[in-house]
Order: structure tokens, then sequence, then C-alpha cells
């Protein structure tokens, strides 16, 4: 999931995170949660937030690879 790239087209319609939880019919909190990666949308809440945006490519927002972050080893052995 593109966390980034959803944040971004709420901000491009001007679309608060309140506004958006409103339509989805969950807390800020949740919606909150779901936009930092504590949590997962549902098929239902991403085929409104879909419909809500205009999203042209919710394939790429919703279904793209998402890469760990890799904790870094230190190198000299310590």
């Amino acid at each position: 999931m593109s966390f980034d790239k959803l944040k971004g087209k709420m901000a491009e319609a001007h679309v608060s995170q309140a506004k958006l939880s409103g339509y989805l019919g969950i807390t800020v909190q949740s919606l909150n949660a779901k936009l930092n990666g504590r949590t997962q949308f549902t098929l239902e809440e991403a085929v409104k937030i879909t419909e809500f945006l205009n999203l042209k490519d919710p394939v790429d927002i919703f279904f793209a690879p998402s890469v760990p972050k890799m904790q870094h080893s230190n190198e000299s052995g310590e």
C-alpha cells in the first residue's frame, strides 16, 4: 500500500482526515492508524475511498508493494 500516494491524493482533493473518516463511518483515530500503516483498510473502505476521491489509479495505491524498513547493522561488527 502506498500511504504517501493516498495522503497526496487527499491533499490534492482538499479532503481532511475528519471529512474522509466521516464518509467512511470510522473515527479520525482509526483513519489515522490506517493511513500510517498501523492497521489495514478493508476492501469496502478502499472502494469507498476510490469513489470519494475519484481515484484513477486505485491499484497503484491500495496494492502497491510495501517494502519494510530494514534495520541497519553496524558494519564494523560492534
